[in-house]
């Protein structure tokens, strides 16, 4: 069974959004309330931005979250796996941030969304050690 060394989540609230909600669509997404770090930047216009971030290091954590997981949400990140993971083993997706507000884990390219960082634990560190490791991860519940 594939480990990972931690999970890391990382959205932005801009001021059109409200905290709480963008929040929410964070402990959504990973089935539990996160606790998060908030830090302020500005955007390009001159307009305040919060950066929030959260990370989960405990297995049973990192298990629980990916579990939770749709099965359909799990075979397009097993489809996709070889672009997902980069040479430092990090495996990265984008899930749509007002769809997990709404509670649907929904895939996305696009700026309104969480991004979702996990470290896969490959001895050696290899990348294709990584994505064999996850393909197996992935594969548990098919």
């Amino acid at each position: 069974m594939v480990t990972f060394h931690y999970i890391e989540f990382k959205t932005h609230c801009h001021a059109t959004e409200n905290l709480e909600k963008v929040k929410k669509a964070l402990d959504n997404l990973v089935g539990k309330e996160l606790e998060v770090e908030i830090s302020e930047a500005e955007g390009y216009y001159g307009n305040p931005i919060e950066i929030l971030e959260g990370k989960i290091s405990r297995n049973q954590d990192m298990d629980d979250f990916f579990d939770q997981l749709p099965k359909d949400f799990k075979r397009k990140l097993l489809k996709e796996l070889e672009r997902r993971i980069d040479e430092r083993c990090n495996f990265f997706f984008r899930v749509d941030k007002s769809q997990a507000f709404e509670d649907e884990m929904v895939l996305t390219e696009g700026g309104n969304s969480i991004r979702v960082r996990a470290r896969v634990e490959s001895y050696p560190s290899r990348r294709e050690t990584a994505i064999e490791k996850m393909r197996e991860y992935l594969s548990t519940d098919e």
